[in-house]
């Protein structure tokens, strides 16, 4: 019988154990399909996962399978190639358009599916998705890419730059799909895969990459793919070849994207959306995409206590409503019919501070006042003891700052904090030597910073190639410093994807996007900016040499130069938003 929740009719429902989809190269992949409990014929909503569909993730997730389903939904989970009942090797890039595109056509030939096709995920399974739109199987209609990026596994960062972190990620994979394969694979391997994951922060710091044992494990086809990456980092055909490129010019149907300020591919997300908005394939992509950030996570929990900090009641995916958001945004693109929430601002975003959610209609917002705050010294920046300010006056003649990086004690990518990844407080890397730290003056009543955060940085080396790492974060009032983004630049793609040497002592310019943010500053807060060239092990290490990405052990010190002069007025520049809104 019919029962009401939030005023929409809610029907019983069945599952559908273990439902086969044979791809075009005869691997079967095997999906669960949560469905009204008749026999009339629904659209379906395609999750497509590496993370079992026998988990809790389906039913405890924002898209909560059993609820949407309940609205008169097909909702399929299903493993993707090589994870849990899914026959084939997991391969993190290749495949993903094919497969997708083979799934959504069978999907939609079931006899309990209407013909009409949309998808949802986060992260990898926000990846699946993009690479099937691009490929337009015809009876798709929308997605909802949540939390992802065309090139999450290539470059978290940007271009050429390898995370080593990703052998782990492989890892779990492999162990995983020891439960539904048992004898996969050899018994020396599982061990040693075991062996490896318990202590990955050496297997990280492996010199030279190639040669990490946790990569190398005999009997893993899995792991073969991280090695191709790893040697092809910078190839851009290869790039192309197993799919990590954009494709916004070939999505043909409407995109809703789904991020959260604390999202470490949030700035990736937004990025889609943007670009789907300018550059989407046709008219229904370019007008129909819509995003939403939250001060969420990277996870499919959506909670709004992160971390030990409350956004409030409407902080939470359940507070927000997002299973009926989902239901509302397919209840247009693939029943046709009106909802407040696809008419509505194509923009929903929460603001931190205040923890209130503001309809927008672009990103940055039009009435965003992007403000320079220059970068101060007596040429003792280094660590939050120095003398690193940011004020609004331009800088005269200033003695530029310097510190040594020293790519055998790289700066992490965070402060090993229990329980804490975002939010978690930078004063121990700003005690770092090789941290310079510039703070602006405390704000004296509530300042809105909402939009992008660039940093403007003229920089010398001593080398021949480097990094520099851009990391922005909030002074509160405790002394507490929480970190709003940080991105990391290699020198050498300076101007794009050739590479090109460095010049020792030559001052180049870097600007950066450090962080998508929209925050409430209260009185007595303060904005800080930190230089330094390394996020470890987020971002393998650059080694100064010029040399080949994870094939050599050793690297040379790097002497580092920060100009903020009249002539090299190094910035950070600030999403300020007016407050008589």
């Amino acid at each position: 019988m019919p029962k009401k929740l939030n005023g929409r009719d809610r029907m019983d429902v069945k599952i559908l154990f273990n439902v086969p989809v044979t791809l075009r190269d005869g691997v079967t992949l095997y999906a669960d399909v949560y469905r009204p409990d008749n026999e009339t014929p629904y659209p379906a909503i395609v999750n497509r996962t590496p993370y079992l569909k026998d988990g809790v993730s389906p039913v405890a997730g924002y898209f909560r399978s059993h609820l949407l389903a309940a609205c008169g939904f097909n909702v399929v989970i299903q493993d993707v190639r090589g994870t849990g009942h899914s026959e084939g090797i997991c391969d993190p890039a290749g495949h993903q358009d094919e497969d997708g595109y083979d799934t959504i056509e069978a999907i939609a030939a079931m006899p309990w599916c209407d013909g009409r096709v949309g998808m949802m995920g986060e992260s990898y399974h926000g990846f699946s998705q993009l690479a099937c739109a691009r490929s337009n199987p015809p009876h798709l209609q929308a997605i909802c890419p949540f939390m992802t990026s065309w090139t999450k596994f290539p470059a978290i960062y940007d271009y050429g730059i390898f995370s080593p972190v990703l052998f782990g990620w492989i890892t779990g994979r492999a162990l995983e799909r020891e439960r539904y394969y048992p004898g996969q694979y050899p018994p020396k391997a599982v061990r040693q895969m075991k062996e490896y994951a318990s202590h990955m922060d050496q297997q990280v710091a492996w010199l030279p990459m190639k040669d990490m044992p946790a990569g190398n494990v005999e009997g893993v086809p899995e792991l073969q793919f991280h090695r191709d990456l790893l040697e092809n980092i910078d190839n851009d055909e290869y790039l192309r070849s197993i799919g990590r490129v954009e494709g916004f010019e070939q999505t043909m149907v409407p995109t809703l994207n789904v991020t959260g300020w604390n999202d470490f591919l949030r700035d990736k997300t937004i990025y889609n959306f943007t670009q789907f908005r300018e550059r989407g394939g046709n008219e229904a992509c370019r007008k129909g995409s819509m995003l939403i950030v939250g001060p969420w996570l990277h996870s499919d929990r959506l909670e709004g206590v992160i971390e030990g900090t409350d956004y409030g009641p409407e902080g939470s995916g359940d507070g927000f409503g997002m299973t009926e958001k989902l239901a509302q945004w397919f209840d247009h693109w693939l029943k046709d019919k009106e909802t407040d929430f696809t008419s509505g601002s194509p923009v929903k975003l929460f603001v931190m501070g205040k923890n209130i959610w503001r309809d927008e209609y672009e990103w940055p917002l039009a009435r965003t006042q992007f403000t320079p705050f220059y970068l101060h010294s007596a040429g003792r920046a280094n660590t939050l003891l120095g003398d690193g300010v940011l004020t609004p006056e331009l800088p005269e003649e200033e003695t530029p700052d310097g510190y040594v990086y020293d790519p055998m004690d790289p700066c992490p990518s965070n402060t090993g904090e229990p329980f804490r990844n975002m939010l978690q407080d930078q004063r121990p890397l700003q005690k770092r030597e090789d941290v310079l730290v510039y703070t602006a003056p405390a704000v004296t009543r509530e300042t809105e910073l909402t939009g992008p955060i660039y940093a403007e940085l003229y920089a010398s080396t001593s080398v021949r190639d480097t990094d520099f790492v851009a990391r922005v974060s909030i002074v509160r009032r405790d002394g507490t410093v929480h970190r709003l983004g940080a991105k990391l630049v290699r020198g050498r793609y300076r101007n794009g994807k050739q590479a090109q040497e460095m010049v020792p002592g030559e001052v180049y310019k870097f600007r950066i996007e450090a962080a998508n943010t929209s925050i409430v500053l209260e009185p007595g807060e303060a904005v800080r900016l930190d230089v330094t060239s390394a996020l470890f092990p987020d971002a393998d290490r650059n080694l100064n040499t010029f040399g080949r990405v994870g094939y050599e052990a050793q690297g040379v010190t790097a002497h580092q130069t920060l100009y903020h002069d009249a002539d090299h007025p190094s910035a950070l520049i600030l999403p300020v938003i007016p407050g008589d809104r």
